[in-house]
């Protein structure tokens, strides 16, 4: 795509980069300090109606990148999905997102802080401030859309099926109805899970797993008929199971395409404003396809043009 490296970009400041830390969820961060309500009634009666608005406008704004600067911490929400987010042989967190987020925090002067969670959690997680950033291979919906602010997009991803090697899915895409006798698993708050309900899926045919492990032993021991997941996930699950296991694209004409992003909260604009600077330059760049490259990704996986 002939994007630049992110070396030298004058938008957001180049610090050396720290070690990395694994965590429990931590306490949320403070964001301002305790102001009491005479001292506050006080100041505004002192300053003046202009004065008082000004006030709460320094009150209000965001000061996200600045926080994150001070404590010199960019902490790291995922769930394990790969190629999205897996553990390397040393138990550190690696894939796709978390490699991106890595990226991020090196070029931003940030050392990263590594909380693992459900995928069902990430988002209220987040919300509750117990990481500032998701890398998890995290689809982009309206219904997400709502409560999070989006990076650009990292990725564009097809859905696929993971089965036996033994009974293949041969159905298209929006032909297949989950039922008691042939049960689908998905990740619970997925894409996948979603799309099922809107089609009045039956109870008794959607079983819903915590992530994608759960999901694959589900179809190895016969309590699910195929796995719904993202193409590159059910790749890399079949790649791994010795010829156990297949994975099959979606087929069928409407058949749908969707983008990965990182995600923040929608009122950190200033950090998510420098997520976005950095990506600009890093989508698509030599370092970026060397990245993908290590999970079986490549030049086709790239985002759409933001």
């Amino acid at each position: 795509m002939g994007h630049p490296g992110m070396a030298g970009d004058p938008a957001v400041g180049r610090l050396a980069p720290a070690p990395e830390t694994l965590a429990l969820r931590p306490a949320p961060m403070n964001r301002m300090p305790r102001i009491g309500r005479r001292a506050l009634l006080a100041t505004s009666a002192l300053l003046g109606a202009g004065g008082a608005m000004a006030w709460w406008r320094w009150l209000d704004r965001d000061d996200s990148l600045a926080r994150a600067r001070q404590a010199g911490v960019l902490r790291v929400g995922y769930a394990l999905e790969a190629p999205y987010a897996l553990l390397n042989p040393l138990g550190q967190p690696t894939g796709e997102s978390p490699e991106v987020a890595r990226a991020i925090a090196q070029h931003l002067g940030l050392r990263t802080v590594w909380i693992l969670t459900s995928f069902d959690h990430l988002i209220p997680d987040l919300l509750a401030e117990r990481f500032d950033l998701i890398a998890a291979g995290m689809f982009i919906t309206p219904e997400r859309a709502a409560l999070v602010r989006f990076s650009r997009p990292t990725l564009r991803v097809r859905p696929g099926w993971l089965t036996l090697s033994s009974r293949p899915l041969s159905l298209d895409y929006t032909a297949v109805q989950p039922s008691a006798s042939f049960r689908i698993a998905v990740l619970q708050g997925s894409a996948e899970e979603a799309l099922f309900q809107k089609r009045q899926a039956p109870q008794a045919g959607l079983l819903s797993v915590p992530d994608a492990r759960v999901g694959q032993t589900a179809v190895l021991l016969g309590q699910a008929s195929a796995l719904a997941l993202s193409l590159p996930a059910v790749q890399a699950m079949a790649l791994a199971s010795e010829g156990r296991l297949a994975a099959q694209p979606a087929m069928g004409p409407d058949t749908p395409t969707q983008q990965v992003a990182l995600a923040l909260r929608r009122t950190d604009t200033g950090l998510a404003d420098a997520v976005d600077q950095v990506l600009a330059s890093f989508l698509g760049s030599p370092a970026h396809l060397d990245l993908l490259a290590r999970f079986g990704l490549g030049p086709d996986d790239l985002p759409f043009p933001p």
